[in-house]
C-alpha cells in the first residue's frame, strides 16, 4: 500500500508537452524507422522465410501505419493541452496508449489487406496484437516515453541573482524564464510583469511591465507563439490566446470593444486595444465599453 502515493505522485509530475508539430513527427518518426530497421535486419517472426513480390514496400506500409497514428493522438493532445494548464506523466501516458491502439489497429488492417491477405477476425487480431504488435509496443513505448522527457525544458527554475544571491521573499511573484532557440536569448521575468506578446513572423513580440517605473518594455525572442504559451503555462502563468497572433495576461484585461465586425481587448498598463478573434468566447463578467471617438483635428 506505501508504493500507491509514489505511484500517484511520479503521474502527476510535470513533463513537456511537444508543442511543436514537427517535434512530434521527428520523434515518433525514429520509432518507425526502429521497428523497420528490426523487420529488415532481424527478420523476427520468419521473415527470412517470407518473400513475396513487393515485400519492402509491404514492410514500409509498418512505419507509415505507426506514422499515422500520430494525427488522431496530436488531436487528442491538443485537445486536453488546451483544457488545462499543465501537462503530467498520466497525460502523456495516455497520449502514447492512444497513439499505441491506433498504430495496432493500422497495421493489422495493412497485414490483412497487403501483407498476408486473409480475412479479419477477432481471433486474428488478438494472436497479431499478442504475437506481433506487444513486442513491437515494449519495445517503443519505453523510448519514446524517455525521447520525450530527454528535450531540454523551456522553463527552468530561476537562479538567484549573481548580485544579491538572496532567495525568494515569501509571497513574491514567481520567476518565468524564456529560452529563445538562440543560444544567447534567454528572458527573466516576474509572472506578475508579463502583459501579452505578439507573433511576428518567426519571432515574439514580448511585452513586460517594466521593474524601473511605470511603462511597459518590449523584448523580441525568437520563438513561436505556441512553445511560449507551453512555457507560460508551465510556469503556472494564465494566458489568453485571443488571437492566432496574440497572448494576454487575463488579470490585465479591464473591458472589451466592439468596432464595426471587429472586437478587441484593452489591457491594464497598455495604450493601444488588442485584437481578439470571433472564436475566441469572453467571459461574462469581463464589462464592455465605448470605442473612442476619433479625434478631428482643425
Amino acid at each position: 500500500m506505501s508504493a500507491l502515493p509514489s505511484v500517484s505522485v511520479c503521474l502527476q509530475q510535470r513533463w513537456r508537452f511537444e508543442a511543436s508539430p514537427w517535434a512530434a513527427l521527428r520523434r515518433f518518426g525514429l520509432a518507425a524507422g526502429l521497428m523497420l530497421m528490426v523487420l529488415f535486419w532481424l527478420q523476427p517472426f520468419g521473415g527470412e522465410r517470407y518473400r513475396p513480390p513487393g515485400w519492402v514496400l509491404r514492410l514500409l506500409g509498418y512505419g507509415l501505419c505507426l506514422l499515422l497514428a500520430v494525427l488522431p493522438m496530436r488531436a487528442w493532445t491538443l485537445r486536453r493541452r488546451a483544457s488545462q494548464s499543465i501537462w503530467r506523466l498520466q497525460d502523456e501516458l495516455l497520449a502514447l496508449a492512444i497513439w499505441a491502439g491506433i498504430s495496432v489497429a493500422l497495421s493489422y488492417g495493412h497485414s490483412c489487406w497487403w501483407v498476408a491477405p486473409r480475412t479479419p477476425s477477432w481471433a486474428d487480431f488478438a494472436v497479431f496484437s499478442l504475437a506481433f504488435a506487444l513486442p513491437f509496443l515494449l519495445m517503443l513505448l519505453p523510448l519514446l516515453l524517455w525521447q520525450g522527457r530527454a528535450d531540454a525544458l523551456t522553463v527552468q527554475p530561476a537562479r538567484p541573482s549573481a548580485q544579491g544571491g538572496a532567495e525568494v521573499q515569501p509571497g513574491a511573484s514567481p520567476q518565468i524564464v524564456v529560452q529563445g532557440r538562440n543560444r544567447d536569448e534567454q528572458l527573466s521575468f516576474r509572472r506578475d510583469q508579463f502583459v501579452c506578446a505578439q507573433a511576428q513572423q518567426n519571432y515574439v513580440r514580448l511585452l513586460l511591465e517594466a521593474e524601473d517605473g511605470p511603462g511597459v518594455q518590449a523584448h523580441l525572442l525568437r520563438l513561436p507563439l505556441s512553445e511560449l504559451a507551453a512555457t507560460l503555462a508551465a510556469g503556472e502563468t494564465a494566458c489568453w490566446r485571443v488571437h492566432r497572433s496574440w497572448l494576454v495576461a487575463p488579470e490585465r484585461a479591464q473591458a472589451w470593444i466592439q468596432t464595426g465586425r471587429q472586437r478587441q481587448l484593452r489591457l491594464r498598463g497598455l495604450d493601444a486595444p488588442i485584437p481578439v478573434s470571433a472564436e475566441f468566447e469572453l467571459p461574462p463578467e469581463l464589462p464592455s465599453a465605448e470605442p473612442e471617438a476619433p479625434q478631428i483635428r482643425p
